[in-house]
């Protein structure tokens, strides 16, 4: 496992395993993983879906045999986002599943996303275990006759658009007809997104839904990314557009005068959808805007912060038994659906349901909302301790606040910096956001001169 941990090309955390191939992600250390998955889980059942990457066919029918082999039931999804997968874990009751896709990496890169009982994410205790597994090598022997099969039929898939149909008030949407532009980047969402937006009677321009041929942009939504995109909805007379990633649990949204916005609007935009609610608590992660502490503090809820990275935000959620959550990336969870992780279809009904019940267009909304003057950027790990770098960060800034669960975060009054190691590619992140450009500029550039050494 140190070897494997030492590997820039391969990144094993509570984001499932992530490869480059074949560099990072192999025929023999893929065996290893699935092998460990069961052994970890120990599954009678598991759902299997994947991206459109060229190499998920591939995986998928090599993830296939070596359930089969151990007598594993496996129900075959075929292309579909992540939330589904997890989705229909929870509603058939199976053991588990695994996601086949490395989300918005680069498209020679692949992963296992692993998902446990009631369609969760391992979180970190299963990890270890998952890792312990891996190292020993412990692994139950194929079975010469397993009494095992492949199930695959699309009534699967819809117990997932059911399960978000029943958070909305479906009636009201279908009579707005809304007119929706949709870039599923080829990916997961290509067919399954299509079919909830006609079961909301939305009449659906697709931009990129073949499901097949590669990426045609860059896979992660950032509004560079998505500058044709938003060319190609001028052309139309869409209401509104949504963008995704490879394998849409992360929405993106295009207005007819902005174009692409922030996807740390996505959160607080669905999250009108279900307030006041009669919760209390909402969770998102560190490194995700103020803006969704401004929208729930009008209806006096509180905003709980966890470590970034899905397992981690949907484990606080259940810890404080909160309303709704998600992570500023465009990730919307909603407790109610029981995909119970981040999902763009979740994102997009509610969305839709907020325009439905107010009776407005998302440009007006958009308009009674905070500006975000927010910026990512990352750097190379090569070369640098970031040990090093969090210490020389303590020293630089004068801080109201901090927080070392997930790197460090750091509130400096009226704006805030988190620098910390990606869960997903060998990079550090660096993540600010101030009530200013003014500020965020002037924060960014002491943050950058002390990474280098200026």
């Amino acid at each position: 496992m140190a070897q494997l941990n030492s590997n820039p090309n391969l990144m094993i955390s509570v984001s499932g395993i992530r490869g480059r191939i074949p560099e990072g992600l192999f025929l023999e250390n893929s065996l290893n993983f699935i092998n460990s998955y069961i052994e970890t889980l120990n599954p009678k059942s598991v759902i299997i879906g994947r991206d459109s990457r060229p190499s998920g066919i591939f995986l998928e029918n090599f993830v296939t045999g070596i359930l089969l082999s151990k007598g594993i039931r496996v129900v075959n999804l075929g292309l579909v986002p992540t939330p589904t997968v997890k989705s229909v874990v929870k509603e058939t009751n199976s053991s588990g599943g695994i996601m086949i896709s490395a989300s918005h990496n680069p498209i020679d890169w692949n992963a296992f996303k692993l998902i446990g009982k009631n369609g969760f994410f391992f979180g970190a205790s299963q990890m270890e275990i998952f890792k312990e597994h891996s190292v020993r090598m412990d692994f139950r022997p194929p079975s010469f006759n397993p009494k095992a099969k492949v199930l695959s039929d699309p009534a699967y898939i819809r117990l997932h658009i059911e399960s978000v149909l029943k958070r909305v008030n479906v009636p009201k949407i279908r009579k707005k007809k809304f007119r929706v532009f949709l870039d599923a980047v080829n990916g997961g969402g290509s067919k399954v997104v299509p079919m909830l937006l006609e079961e909301l009677g939305c009449k659906v321009f697709q931009l990129y839904c073949e499901g097949e041929g590669g990426f045609p942009r860059e896979p992660e939504p950032t509004p560079k990314a998505l500058e044709k995109t938003a060319k190609q909805m001028k052309k139309t007379d869409a209401q509104i557009g949504f963008a995704l990633d490879p394998d849409a649990d992360r929405l993106v949204l295009l207005t007819p005068e902005r174009g692409c916005i922030s996807e740390e609007y996505t959160l607080p935009l669905s999250l009108l959808s279900v307030l006041p609610g009669n919760r209390n608590t909402i969770v998102t992660n560190l490194s995700s805007s103020f803006i969704t502490e401004k929208t729930a503090s009008e209806f006096g809820k509180v905003v709980l912060r966890s470590k970034v990275g899905e397992a981690n935000v949907v484990a606080e959620m259940l810890n404080a038994r909160s309303m709704f959550g998600g992570e500023g990336n465009g990730g919307v969870i909603d407790p109610e659906i029981s995909s119970f992780g981040r999902d763009s279809l979740a994102g997009i009904a509610h969305i839709l349901n907020v325009l439905a019940e107010k009776n407005q267009s998302i440009d007006s909304i958009l308009d009674d909302m905070p500006e975000i003057h927010m910026q990512k950027t990352s750097y190379s790990v090569k070369d640098r301790n970031l040990n090093e770098i969090l210490l020389k960060f303590k020293t630089s800034f004068p801080s109201k606040k901090i927080d070392e669960r997930d790197g460090l975060w750091m509130d400096l009054g009226g704006k805030w910096i988190h620098l910390r190691a990606s869960n997903t590619e060998p990079i550090i992140r660096l993540i600010g956001e101030a009530e200013s450009e003014r500020d965020l500029k002037e924060m960014m550039k002491r943050s950058s001169q002390v990474i280098s050494g200026e």
